[in-house]
């Protein structure tokens, strides 16, 4: 039995590449079968189960095409649409870290003011920008004890597309559950095996992969407190410090539709102001708050 966190909840469908995939080919107006299977490169069967699971969760919807067409399209629900702020903390974490050249072929424009979109998370309350160490937790009403039931697999796909992708490499540490739950662990402070182990449910084995996969990668760095056994602890590099703000997001979008009736698992302070915390995503030139209707995607090379 581990704590529960709506975090775990939310990775039940977005530990997934293909998921990931399919929302982000949908923000970039995708609609159809053929033009997500295209964008995306995934298998027809693997699309079409993975489409079902989202209309299933409530965060796609499919129905008649607008202006009478016989096509069916796919369309964001208000759930699904929620998770816009996600989306743009992967694009930013993207945009700096990321490793795949087409990511530069794609950028994100401000239509409010008509700048190139910089999206900053802030709070509600104060306005002002924050980071991890900015940001200071405690249980909050709706923490328990559930059980730890994920497959043992790492989420492995293969796809091939040549469409230039916002988030392709983000998507590969939230796409695996296990590597997002790791991660959520050690920005709460969490930093030996035992502990990581003990808070996400995981079998050693899985910890000890995704802890390989997580250092290979540069988001984690290990430092060695015990030589003779050798044991280490885990600590956020730069890189791995800046995917807060996406466990973050989707943390807060995992209270909002699958947290307890009485209240949030954890209850977030920004420490700056010392009010409770809501996140927002503004924008970094004109500072008003990002909706979805007001962003459009440019590529950089039409």
């Amino acid at each position: 039995m581990i704590k529960t966190c709506s975090i775990w909840r939310s990775l039940e469908i977005l530990g997934d590449t293909p998921i990931l995939l399919i929302l982000e080919s949908m923000w970039l107006g995708s609609t159809r079968f053929t033009e997500l299977k295209d964008r995306t490169g995934l298998q027809k069967a693997l699309l079409s189960n993975r489409l079902h699971r989202l209309i299933k969760n409530g965060l796609l919807r499919k129905g008649q095409a607008v202006g009478g067409s016989r096509h069916l399209e796919y369309r964001l629900t208000e759930k699904g649409v929620d998770l816009f702020p996600t989306v743009l903390t992967l694009y930013v974490w993207e945009r700096k870290w990321g490793s795949a050249d087409s990511r530069r072929n794609l950028e994100l424009q401000h239509e409010a003011c008509g700048s190139r979109l910089n999206p900053v998370p802030v709070c509600r309350s104060c306005g002002k920008a924050f980071g991890l160490h900015e940001v200071s937790f405690v249980e909050g009403p709706g923490v328990g004890l559930m059980p730890a039931s994920y497959s043992r697999r790492r989420n492995q796909v293969t796809f091939q597309s040549d469409h230039p992708s916002l988030l392709r490499g983000s998507v590969e540490i939230l796409g695996d559950r296990w590597s997002a739950l790791i991660m959520r662990a050690i920005f709460t402070a969490l930093r030996r095996f035992d502990e990581i182990e003990a808070d996400t449910g995981a079998s050693p084995a899985i910890v000890a992969d995704r802890l390989k996969n997580l250092v290979a990668i540069d988001v984690l760095k290990a430092r060695p407190y015990n030589h003779h056994p050798l044991r280490n602890e885990y600590f956020l590099t730069t890189k791995g410090l800046e995917y807060y703000s996406v466990i973050m997001m989707l943390m807060l979008w995992g209270d909002k539709y699958y947290g307890a009736a009485d209240g949030p698992p954890a209850i977030l302070t920004h420490t700056s102001c010392g009010a409770h915390l809501i996140p927002e995503i503004s924008c970094g030139s004109c500072d008003k708050t990002v909706a979805p209707q007001d962003v459009a995607i440019v590529g950089l090379n039409d």
